[in-house]
């Protein structure tokens, strides 16, 4: 009973310290049972383009843009440009769904309204001067099956048989741009044209599957009956669209269950591996990424329970089945994903992912993590993630995690979904291990506080959250910003987490 006693004591104390955010919110805010600080949502509502509505993924203050601009090349560095250009006007639609989600769980009819503006563009594929955003055959040459290219479409008006969605769009609509930190408009060098141009265009596994899940999201806020259930109205577009990305997730499916990351056909740079060179086009197709798997687990659950069609649940079977495959015994983690080499699926082993760990414990539940791989299972992984990612106090307290290996940055993005992982730690253990609860509720204390360094105001009305402690190379293939970049996927998952709401799930 002491112990019980000790967890409920811990669990009081995170209660206080959500405290702190609601005291410094607006008189009389109850959002979300006053545990949600309304700055954040006033800013998530506030950080969009005036030409399309649309959420831009990052924000920097005027003053502070030259600064951050610089850092991220010189002049006339090529990625350099690119990569202001996509933080200055970029959303990623995995950002995008994220912002969904925190509007469906508002729930009013002006978030709702808000939410369906991404759902209505993607199913129409265009926006502003981008005239398809899905990628399919043959018009942009995406391939999702080898025997039969013309099985995912990439005309917009084939409703039901198009691809996925590329995973950065301008969120101004525009083609053209200009390099945010001169202005200049032509590049030399530049990919394809020295006009300055909006120049990713990745359909990936990962962000389609959090597009599909904040569809669900919000086809279940608007649509649920307590009386009749769920409307299979196919001209309902929440969940014409989830349908129409699960089966292009579904046509990527290998042979050992994972959704490969994206189909035939994206570009990436030629690399040089032991044997020569990868073949152009064809790299991401033989990669699957366990984080992109646990999305799309997720995707498929909801469509399953709200269709009770079987072959979403073969889906998810299948999943399952894979992440076997992906589990390191010796270790207790998950491996980062697998690659396809010399006609055989192998674990990549060279890079730890933080975001495997976390979203699997909060995306399965350590119940089923425990009756996989054995009881205590799910905390073990929080403890291996702790070791390999934590950042920590003088005193040995976790006051966040970062990407990979490291210990000097933490990501509030990937440190929130920490927090969610450790909230569903303590609910499972609490009665039949409640001392691994305690541990799990202190680190949960700590870590929620060590967010609040990253918590930057934007106004007397706003406030957001940054993406990362530091600027700096994450093996994954992208840079964590510095502290002067707020985040919409940053500030969205500390709502989730002060909300208590667990994204992965459809439950109320």
């Amino acid at each position: 009973m002491k112990k019980i006693s000790l967890i409920f004591l811990c669990l009081y104390l995170f209660q206080a310290n959500a405290e702190f955010v609601r005291a410094e919110s607006a008189p009389g805010a109850t959002l979300l049972g006053g545990l949600v600080n309304p700055r954040l949502i006033h800013w998530l509502k506030a950080n969009i383009s005036p030409a399309t509505q649309l959420p831009y993924s990052f924000y920097i203050t005027p003053e502070e843009r030259a600064g951050v601009y610089h850092n991220m090349g010189g002049q006339e560095a090529i990625e350099g440009v690119i990569e202001r250009m996509m933080t200055h006007q970029g959303l990623n639609i995995y950002d995008g769904a994220v912002y969904q989600i925190v509007l469906a769980m508002l729930g009013d009819e002006e978030s709702l309204a808000r939410a369906f503006k991404l759902i209505d563009i993607y199913w129409n594929a265009t926006v502003g001067d981008l005239h398809n955003i899905r990628a399919g055959h043959p018009e942009n040459f995406f391939i999702y099956d080898p025997q039969s290219p013309k099985l995912v479409a990439s005309d917009v008006m084939d409703y039901g048989r198009r691809g996925f969605i590329f995973r950065i769009i301008n969120a101004d609509g525009k083609f053209q741009g200009a390099d945010p930190l001169d202005g200049k408009k032509f590049l030399s060098g530049f990919p394809n044209n020295s006009r300055l141009h909006w120049e990713d265009w990745k359909p990936v596994a990962g962000e389609n599957a959090w597009v599909t899940m904040a569809a669900m999201h919000l086809y279940k806020k608007k649509y649920d009956n307590p009386v009749f259930g769920y409307p299979q109205d196919e001209k309902i577009k929440e969940l014409a669209l989830a349908k129409e990305l699960a089966r292009a997730a579904m046509i990527l499916q290998s042979e050992i269950g994972g959704v490969r990351m994206a189909p035939l056909g994206t570009h990436r740079e030629l690399l040089k591996d032991e044997k020569g060179l990868w073949e152009q086009g064809t790299w991401w197709y033989n990669q699957i990424s366990t984080e992109n798997n646990i999305s799309w687990y997720s995707a498929f659950r909801m469509l399953y329970e709200v269709t009770g069609n079987p072959e979403y649940k073969v889906a998810m079977n299948r999943i399952e089945d894979f992440l076997h495959f992906m589990w390191n015994p010796q270790e207790g983690i998950f491996y980062q994903g697998a690659t396809f080499r010399n006609g055989h699926w192998v674990p990549n082993r060279e890079h730890f992912a933080l975001d495997v760990q976390t979203w699997s414990i909060v995306c399965f539940g350590p119940g089923l993590i425990d009756q996989w791989f054995g009881e205590g299972t799910a905390f073990r992984i929080w403890q291996k993630a702790k070791e390999y990612s934590g950042v920590f106090d003088k005193h040995g307290n976790v006051l966040g995690v970062g990407f990979t290996g490291e210990h000097d940055r933490i990501s509030i993005e990937w440190s929130a979904g920490g927090l969610m992982a450790l909230q569903e730690i303590i609910k499972h253990y609490k009665e039949q291990s409640p001392a691994l609860a305690l541990e799990a509720a202190l680190d949960m204390y700590t870590m929620r506080r060590g967010m609040e360094i990253l918590l930057k105001d934007v106004s007397p009305t706003q406030s957001a959250y940054s993406y990362s402690s530091q600027r700096g190379w994450i093996p994954f293939g992208w840079n964590s910003h510095d502290p002067h970049v707020l985040s919409l996927a940053s500030t969205a998952w500390i709502i989730f987490v002060d909300a208590q709401f667990n994204p992965f799930r459809l439950d109320p």
